[in-house]
């Protein structure tokens, strides 16, 4: 990542692999790609507010870690976990499961659990190899440390390094009083936030809540149309709300507050972000309507507990609903509301180059994976394609093809045309498949039928393994 500014560009950070090369911010970006040479150099334009947003998402991500977290300077994140290690089993489990989720995003990142956040912030960027300062071991954990780890301006660290006060240890062997007359007192400051002898506070960020709405009844009613038209007026304003944000409900839950006994609660699920009223009754309504009202309910709230983004729509188009990703979608969302989650599928790629593995079975309610898949699926396959391939009697040219005649299942045809082959390889990492290699044919009977043949390599045998509809 490089700046320009004062008539050069100069470098502001640099990947591992560049900083082995001996890059280094600040240098001079020819400089730097002199050193790393001249193929493989990919040059970042520094985008300071870019990378501002970035690092506020990846905040409000890290949230499911800690309620409190904070942004640390331009590529770093302060979590306070004070209570929060118990519930993932422990600080080194909090400590790999976070690491765990930074790398799915593609994330390289150094983590440091310490008591103090300075401590935190120094081992994490400067210690040979980041993990958990126990209790009390600030002292021999920031020792090591130069005298930027804790923190201090770049002046009062050269100021350190002309006198030869290079590490933290050195530092705090010197005598206290003599520091703050030629250093200043954040220099202190900062050592004594490291050992926990002084409060650092930090300012965390605060995400936006869930978009919501609640009515209170002046008393309770088990009138079901009462409660019903009370519901359809929330999900207006709930619609309204995310409307003004730009937000579509992912989840919803329906709280019915009940006089004397605990509250009943109604979820459902969207495929696509929703904020159409009309569309989240037609799904909340029918679980409604089968809703234990106790004694009777005084209140109701709803909250949209996942939600995406959805941009503003163009009134007055009309499309087929195969073509129309929105009502496609909400025909998925009354099927599932009916028949269940896992009652409504959809045919999903997977990484696979067998044809019988290339696809996966997942619910239409789930949102389909991002980025591409490492899986056949631009190549040329039948619409139809046989749970196991079907054993067929072929008569070829040559045992690799073409093939002239085909029988399968009891019937017996000509070939009109035939192209192949493609050969697909076993999994030869699986010990558990137990397939051969095949060579695959795409041929045309006589009256039109397209079938995809296959032929095991290594026994010979011919099968069909499935059909062009």
């Amino acid at each position: 990542m490089s700046r320009e500014g004062g008539g050069r560009e100069s470098v502001v950070d640099a990947c591992a692999l560049a900083q082995r090369a001996g890059v280094r911010p600040g240098m001079p970006a020819g400089e730097a790609r002199a050193a790393l040479g001249s193929s493989g150099v990919r040059t970042i334009p520094d985008d300071p507010e870019a990378l501002a947003g970035v690092l506020l998402r990846l905040a409000v991500f890290m949230q499911r870690f800690s309620p409190v977290v904070a942004i640390d300077s331009r590529d770093g994140l302060l979590l306070d976990i004070t209570g929060c290690a118990r519930l993932f089993g422990g600080e080194d489990r909090i400590l790999a499961r976070a690491g765990r989720a930074l790398r799915r995003l593609g994330l390289a990142s150094r983590i440091a659990i310490a008591p103090t956040f300075a401590c935190a912030q120094g081992v994490a960027r400067y210690a040979r190899s980041a993990g958990i300062v126990a209790e009390g071991g600030q002292r021999d954990a920031l020792a090591p440390l130069p005298i930027a780890a804790l923190g201090v301006d770049e002046q009062i660290a050269a100021g350190l390094g002309e006198v030869g006060v290079d590490r933290i240890g050195q530092l705090m062997a010197l005598p206290r009083s003599s520091l703050p007359a030629r250093f200043g007192e954040e220099l202190l400051w900062r050592l004594d936030c490291a050992m926990g002898d002084a409060i650092e506070t930090i300012e965390p960020v605060r995400s936006e809540p869930s978009p919501e709405a609640e009515m209170i009844f002046d008393g309770p009613t088990t009138r079901t149309d009462a409660i019903a038209a009370a519901v359809r007026t929330l999900l207006d304003r709930l619609a309204g709300a995310m409307r003004a944000r730009g937000l579509g409900a992912r989840r919803l839950r329906l709280t019915l507050l009940r006089v004397g006994v605990s509250p009943f609660q109604i979820e459902a699920s969207f495929g696509r972000p929703s904020r159409d009223p009309v569309h989240l009754w037609s799904i909340l309504g029918p679980s409604l309507e089968r809703a234990h009202l106790g004694h009777g309910v005084e209140g109701v709230r709803i909250v949209a507990e996942r939600f995406g983004r959805l941009g503003h729509e163009q009134a007055g188009e009309s499309h087929a609903i195969g073509e129309d990703p929105k009502a496609v979608a909400e025909l998925v969302d009354t099927l599932c509301a009916r028949l269940g989650r896992h009652g409504v599928l959809r045919i999903l790629p997977a990484e696979s180059h067998l044809p019988e593995r290339a696809a996966r079975l997942a619910p239409a309610a789930d949102a389909p994976p991002r980025g591409p898949v490492a899986a056949m699926a631009d190549a040329l396959r039948p619409t139809l394609l046989l749970d196991r391939p079907e054993p067929a009697a072929v008569v070829s040219l040559t045992p690799d093809g073409p093939v002239m005649h085909v029988s399968w299942r009891g019937g017996s045809a000509r070939v009109t045309a035939c192209s192949g082959p493609e050969r697909i390889s076993p999994v030869w990492w699986d010990a558990k498949a137990r397939a051969e290699t095949r060579d695959y044919f795409r041929v045309r009977d006589g009256s039109g039928r397209w079938l995809w043949l296959c032929r095991a390599v290594e026994s010979g045998r011919w099968f069909v393994h499935g059909v062009w509809a």
